[in-house]
């Protein structure tokens, strides 16, 4: 029974400590590259910030279009005056009540027809003296009228408010408003661009630190099996030595190597730590501790001809198309001073809808067409046509240098990548050698026919060869990389990753 108990109790602490060691292990996170391009591509905020730019641009765009349509707007105001606007006529009335009072007692008038529709046919027309009569007592009545009419008018009130509605409709704008829609299809496009710019460097980055990574764990295997040969060859001398073959100093020497090799294995591991870490941060995911790539480090076998390449990245490269979308702006900017000669011509309307104390002599709507045209503006137009010009010319040079220095760096890349493709094949053969040189050395010592130094020096060279090796294969890719996004097809590079014309590296 006791030892039922204590078999128990020692299952139950095997158990528990196998849980915390699973507990405290992370399982590898296994990823190709592609999946790593695909992240990048939904989570990085510097990219994502540019696809938001290029939305922004487009809602530029609409609101441009805009401007073909009228502006209807609502029109609210109250207003108080110092005073109110009157129109005192008493002067007239003064200068025109004499005129009646005096024809109305002395004026004599003849011809009047008669008003008695009895009599009228008789007598059509009334003898002078009732006439004279009839008509200057029309007259004292319309004086006396006008004498008690009120001749100051009151025409608008000292605070009054009011509401409208109103619209602006340009006709014709001298193609301001032409060029402003074709600017902003320009500045789409070049924001388009500029993503394409900040995607190729991306990838860029991603490929030296996805790449990095693999570099990272296939060094640490080479300083792995450089620390066990080192080991091997500790442990041999250790018994060569306790033998009284080999001196004392041998056994040192052996010692210190095996202990430099296992510092700089333990650099190897600490150095994956840091290069996880940009990983992660291109990729803008923090739960990348144990990524481990899939895709290996690759050279290919052939590349197309430089020819090709250039004029391939003269029509994709996206600097040169931002490039050409300014040389555009420039000449739309160019049109548009020439035609600031031209009117602007607009149509105008306004309803009032509601007022308060608002004039009767105002009217409710009114509708009309207006015109500006400057005549003289003290030659700032002219100037400002020679100004464009001269942006114009300065944008021609910036594109000759940039077809040039374009050029200049793909012929770099292109050569180092040739250069990278040599180094690949010589080392195969240095590669060869070192180990069997290595693999003789270290019979010949345990023969007694070698010291410790050439041991170590032998397998030191194999170990530099190697990492020389796998360092040319990922300077390779990164320059394949460089290539592609100078050439404008960045996304192409994921085609060169595999297929018959690569050649992968892994120990």
């Amino acid at each position: 029974m006791r030892r039922n108990s204590i078999a128990f109790f020692m299952w139950g602490l095997v158990v528990m400590f196998t849980a915390n060691v699973t507990a405290q292990t992370k399982p590898p996170r296994l990823m190709s590259f592609e999946e790593a391009y695909q992240m990048m591509e939904q989570n990085n905020p510097g990219l994502l910030r540019m696809k938001e730019q290029v939305k922004q641009k487009e809602f530029e765009q609409k609101a441009k279009r805009g401007l073909h349509l009228p502006t209807v707007s609502l029109n609210a105001q109250a207003v108080t005056m110092s005073d109110p606007l009157h129109l005192d006529l008493t002067p007239v009335r003064d200068a025109i009540v004499p005129l009646y009072n005096t024809l109305g007692t002395y004026g004599v008038f003849s011809g009047v027809p008669n008003p008695d529709p009895n009599t009228n046919q008789v007598l059509p027309v009334l003898p002078d003296d009732i006439s004279t009569q009839a008509v200057r007592e029309k007259l004292l009545e319309a004086g006396q009228v006008v004498q008690n009419g009120d001749w100051d008018q009151m025409i608008q009130e000292k605070s009054f408010a009011t509401v409208s509605a109103g619209f602006v409709w340009p006709i014709y704008a001298g193609s301001k408003i032409q060029g402003a829609n074709e600017a902003a299809d320009v500045n789409v496009g070049i924001s388009k661009e500029e993503v394409r710019v900040e995607q190729g460097a991306l990838l860029t980055e991603l490929v030296q630190r996805y790449y990095g990574l693999e570099l990272g764990l296939q060094v640490l295997k080479v300083r792995e099996q450089m620390l066990k040969s080192m080991d091997n060859h500790y442990q041999d001398a250790r018994k060569m030595f306790d033998n009284g073959i080999i001196a004392k100093v041998e056994l040192l020497h052996a010692e210190v190597a095996r202990n430099e090799a296992e510092r700089e294995y333990k650099q190897a591991v600490r150095n994956l730590d840091i290069i996880r870490s940009g990983l992660a941060a291109t990729l803008a995911n923090d739960s990348l501790d144990a990524l481990t790539p899939t895709s290996h480090l690759f050279i290919n076998k052939e590349l197309s001809g430089l020819g090709e390449w250039i004029a391939k990245a003269k029509q994709e490269n996206p600097l040169l198309k931002q490039i050409q979308g300014k040389k555009e702006l420039v000449n739309i900017q160019h049109k548009v001073e020439k035609r600031d000669y031209l009117p602007s011509v607009a149509a105008m309307g306004n309803y009032n809808l509601v007022d308060k104390n608002l004039s009767p002599y105002m009217p409710d709507w009114l509708v009309g067409v207006g015109m500006k045209w400057t005549l003289f503006d003290g030659m700032a137009r002219n100037n400002k046509v020679h100004a464009s010009k001269t942006l114009h010319n300065q944008v021609e040079f910036a594109e000759q240098k940039a077809h040039s220095d374009l050029e200049a760096y793909l012929t770099k890349l292109y050569q180092e990548l040739h250069m990278q493709m040599e180094q690949k094949t010589e080392l195969e053969t240095t590669l060869e050698l070192a180990s069997e040189y290595a693999a003789s050395t270290e019979k010949a010592f345990n023969e007694g026919f070698a010291t410790s130094t050439s041991v170590v020096d032998a397998h030191t060279k194999v170990a530099q060869v190697k990492a020389f090796r796998l360092k040319v294969l990922y300077d390779y890719d990164v320059a394949l990389a460089r290539f592609l996004q100078a050439a404008g097809t960045p996304e192409e590079f994921t085609s060169y990753c595999r297929g018959e014309n690569t050649v992968l590296e892994s120990l």
